[in-house]
């Protein structure tokens, strides 16, 4: 069953006007893209490439110079109800600091024409599940930058929306905090949301998304399922075998010495395709060696980033 189209980005184009002169510099070009029910999306790229302006716009805090954005099928410049559908945290959350994280979460619900028992059931419930149960009598402005993104994190959950949009989530929390985040987006899509979230952090949008949108210098690079773009193409075979051979060993039993390098007491080595990491574990296993893995390497999201980005440089410096 074909799912339904949330938001639509199309043609979207965005100036802003910079120095003295107030010359117009365009951070946004022609931008086209979609995201569609129950799937999480990763918008990918480097600081300055025109996430936050995208998002800005998805929410009426700025408007496009040309193109059209809309959600759920209403233009977003627009004051339909269809924003009730939609929760949103910013990069830099902003919070009243001498209220408590209940009581700004009760501020929000009110915001929202949540009742006081909605509000206050599900506040309990978010700041137990991004982990600030703890700190529910501690005044705002003694939260560490972490914490303040847990709390936008509840804020932006806090009435149950359809389409939820983060701009740069994981900004500011330790490896735990991330995991834990992590964790949050996928329990949102299994539980029937959509997740539209902005990142520089290239491994966190491979993990977690259906699909990513590419974007370099405001204009889109890629876009796609993350199986497709990373591709079935296998790079190399890792092996990883112990012990650690001297040069002459592996000469003498028909391996290049530059094939491998010493890890600690492993030797880990790659073959260029599956026929030679099988001769090569055959004449390792004879020579008394053990296989302790042996994995085909694929090019990763970042690597296909990074090449993507180039290509853009590439062709903008064309032009």
């Amino acid at each position: 069953m074909a799912k339904g189209r949330i938001l639509a980005i199309e043609g979207l184009t965005k100036s802003f006007p910079v120095g003295f002169w107030r010359k117009p510099v365009r951070v946004l070009s022609d931008l086209t893209c979609y995201v569609y029910e129950n799937e999480i999306v990763g918008f990918l790229g480097p600081n300055g490439a025109g996430k936050t302006t995208t998002i800005k716009i998805l929410n009426r805090l700025a408007f496009p110079d040309a193109g059209t954005a809309t959600l759920f099928g209403e233009d977003v410049r627009s004051n339909a109800g269809f924003r009730r559908r939609v929760g949103f945290m910013p990069e830099q959350p902003y919070f009243y600091e001498y209220l408590t994280a209940p009581e700004f979460l009760r501020l929000c619900g009110q915001l929202c024409g949540m009742t006081r028992g909605e509000t206050e059931t599900r506040a309990t419930e978010l700041l137990s599940r991004v982990g600030l149960s703890g700190a529910r009598e501690k005044a705002i402005r003694k939260f560490s930058k972490g914490m303040m993104q847990r709390l936008g994190l509840a804020q932006a959950l806090l009435h149950d929306p359809e389409l939820v949009i983060l701009d740069e989530p994981m900004s500011g929390l330790d490896p735990m905090g991330r995991m834990e985040v992590r964790t949050l987006i996928r329990e949102l899509k299994a539980a029937g949301k959509t997740v539209f979230f902005s990142s520089h952090i290239v491994s966190d949008v491979e993990i977690l998304c259906d699909r990513v949108i590419m974007l370099h210098k405001g204009r889109k690079v890629a876009e796609g399922l993350v199986e497709e773009l990373i591709g079935g193409e296998t790079l190399y075979i890792e092996l990883v075998v112990s012990p650690v051979l001297p040069p002459e060993r592996l000469a003498a039993i028909g391996i290049p010495t530059d094939a491998g390098y010493a890890q600690g007491d492993l030797l880990v080595m790659r073959a260029p395709g599956t026929g030679v990491a099988d001769r090569w574990m055959a004449s390792l296993l004879a020579a008394g060696c053990s296989i302790h893995s042996c994995l085909p390497v694929k090019k990763n999201l970042e690597e296909i980033f990074l090449e993507r980005v180039g290509d853009a440089d590439v062709e903008g410096s064309a032009s």
